[in-house]
């Protein structure tokens, strides 16, 4: 069958094409000053919002545990039904906007709560109102934040690949220590706030809390301007026609396979708002990755809830909470220190991926120990500052894993469903901490009396500590070697992907220089039929129907003119690829 013609001449007429969305960033520096960037205005918000949590127990009491509770639990829903919808249906760069500005009421609530509480003592419905509707907005903000976090990241290292050459595994290493090192020395610095305000200053909780909701703003207002490095937002479909794309692999394989079988393989879903169900339902590799995330939400609810909100206080008699943000300040501190070192790790051993297996491991077993030592020595005499400083390091470690290394690793096996497989880490995560929560401070795991497992809060209530610690032990001898297995498969998946890249309905050819191309890179054509598939019939009237992939020359104008009427195509690059499924 012939291609059907374009209905314009648009390869011979250089006034067209107009109103073309203007390229992404096409050189290395400048995809990476748009992504450090993104990195410091989401630090900036997200440190803000993470500091108030951190206070949340000690500054509001028991309103500030069921806030905590209403937080993780709005972001653990929001990850399941919705937040990838919302990044897929604003992109990356919106979904950052939407995400810091729904954060930054989370952080304002803090301020109203704590004027409320000073104006009117006797409401305390009120306080309460005001805490937990800003959790479950920020929970909301939260998971959306996240999400696209996730989908710039891959973005923004698929891209930088391609223009610089680099390896995308060792991009992602990159990248995942850049970010976790701003983030967290940013983190670092907002947790101080704190402490150094009521220590030097004796500056009160409302000024402080209106401090965090003023910075948490700013960024709102910047991420508009950062560059967008998200294709489907700039019109440009499944194909991205540039140098940012090394090596463009067009994949359009219907020939009897349908809709059905490409659903049965994961590549085709009917409704976005799960797409993390609906990928971890079809993707084995995702069912082993998200113990770890699992894992460090788990710790996370514990050290908030018990080391933060009563250890601390039981141990440098702290009832300002001051030492809270110091300790908290030491953890971020050591992760940013962490980031490099596991950087560098990765980067060296990417050839087996040994690097990052190896530091998620170590993460994990510094989670481990952790509550081994809690295991060992539950109550909070038990402890003195150089215990706790040792406890928060190890926990600096575990986080810099979390925040770097998962985050790379993840981008890696899954580049063109950053919304899906983001959005998980976000689910399992949140379900952790919100479980988490319930057995710390709720009344599931409430004790008659003071034992050795059972302790004392600073409320007076007594809480059995010992199903935390155990569940966070399992978790870790769980997590790691299913981390390692999930690494094994990606593996085996790109080795049989490699062995069939080079089957007989593919045709290589090298463009030389082309602006449009990028010089030298080769560019894989598949040619296979697009008959049974209505959304490539519909959208794909510039290639037509057919073979004629097959049948473009290697001149490079022509070739860059037919990419260029491919843009319309509104296919997904991991549908077009997965249209490959048998």
């Amino acid at each position: 069958m012939r291609p059907t013609p374009p209905r314009e001449d648009r390869c011979n007429n250089e006034a067209t094409g107009s109103d073309t969305p203007a390229p992404p960033p096409s050189s290395g520096s400048s995809i990476r000053r748009a992504f450090l960037f993104m990195t410091i205005l989401f630090s900036v918000n997200h440190g803000c919002t993470v500091s108030v949590l951190g206070l949340a127990n000690a500054r509001l009491g028991s309103v500030g545990i069921r806030q905590s509770g209403v937080l993780y639990a709005s972001y653990t829903l929001s990850a399941l039904f919705g937040a990838s919808w919302i990044v897929d249906r604003l992109g990356s760069r919106s979904g950052l906007v939407v995400g810091t500005g729904l954060s930054s009421l989370y952080v304002t609530s803090f301020y109203l709560a704590t004027a409320a509480k000073s104006a009117w003592p006797s409401l305390g419905w009120l306080v309460e109102a005001v805490a937990l509707t800003g959790a479950a907005v920020g929970g909301v903000g939260s998971s959306v934040l996240w999400v696209s976090q996730g989908a710039y990241f891959s973005a923004a290292s698929k891209l930088y690949s391609s223009a610089v050459g680099m390896p995308g595994e060792d991009v992602t290493s990159k990248f995942g220590g850049d970010f976790a090192s701003v983030f967290l020395l940013l983190e670092v610095c907002l947790k101080l706030l704190s402490t150094s305000l009521i220590e030097a200053a004796g500056v009160g909780w409302r000024v402080i809390f209106g401090l965090y909701t003023v910075v948490s703003i700013v960024p709102v207002v910047f991420l508009s301007g950062i560059a967008d490095l998200d294709p489907k937002r700039r019109g440009y479909g499944a194909v991205v026609r540039s140098a940012l794309e090394g090596e463009l692999a067009v994949a359009i394989n219907n020939e009897g396979a349908g809709d059905a079988r490409r659903r049965r393989a994961g590549c085709l879903t009917d409704n976005k708002a799960t797409a993390s169900l609906n990928l971890l339902l079809s993707d084995p590799k995702m069912k082993y990755l998200v113990p770890m995330p699992f894992l460090f939400g788990l710790s996370s609810a514990f050290s908030t809830s018990v080391i933060n909100g009563e250890v601390v206080e039981d141990v440098l008699k702290d009832d300002t909470s001051a030492f809270v943000g110091l300790l908290s300040a030491v953890t971020s501190l050591v992760a940013a220190a962490t980031s490099f070192a596991f950087g560098w790790l990765e980067s060296r051993h990417e050839s087996v991926h040994l690097g990052k297996g190896l530091a998620m491991s170590i993460g994990g077993l510094c989670y481990f120990s952790v509550a081994v030592q809690f295991l060992s020595y539950p109550a909070g005499s038990d402890w003195s500052l150089p215990g706790l400083v040792i406890i928060y390091t190890l926990l600096g470690i575990s986080r810099a894993t979390y925040e770097g290394t998962l985050r790379s690793v993840t981008a890696d096996m899954y580049p063109d469903d950053g919304e899906g497989a983001f959005g998980n880490i976000i689910l399992f995560g949140g379900s952790a901490s919100t479980l988490g929560y319930v057995l710390s401070v709720t009344d599931v795991l409430r004790c008659e009396q003071v034992s050795r497992y059972c302790v004392e809060y600073s409320d007076g209530s007594v809480h059995n500590v010992l199903v935390m610690e155990v569940l966070v032990i399992v978790m870790s001898v769980l997590a790691i070697p299913s981390f390692w297995r999930a690494i094994w498969m990606f593996r085996s998946s790109q080795s049989v992907s490699e062995e069939g890249s080079d089957d007989e309905g593919s045709v290589q050819m090298s463009v030389a220089t082309s602006p449009e191309i990028g010089g030298g890179w080769p560019l894989r054509l598949r040619s296979r039929r697009l008959n049974g598939d209505d959304a490539g019939n519909s959208e794909a009237e510039g290639l037509g129907q057919g073979d004629e992939l097959q049948r473009l020359s290697a001149d490079k104008e022509k070739l860059a003119c037919y990419l260029k009427l491919a843009k319309p195509l509104r296919v997904s690059t991991r549908e077009m690829f997965c249209a490959r499924a048998r």
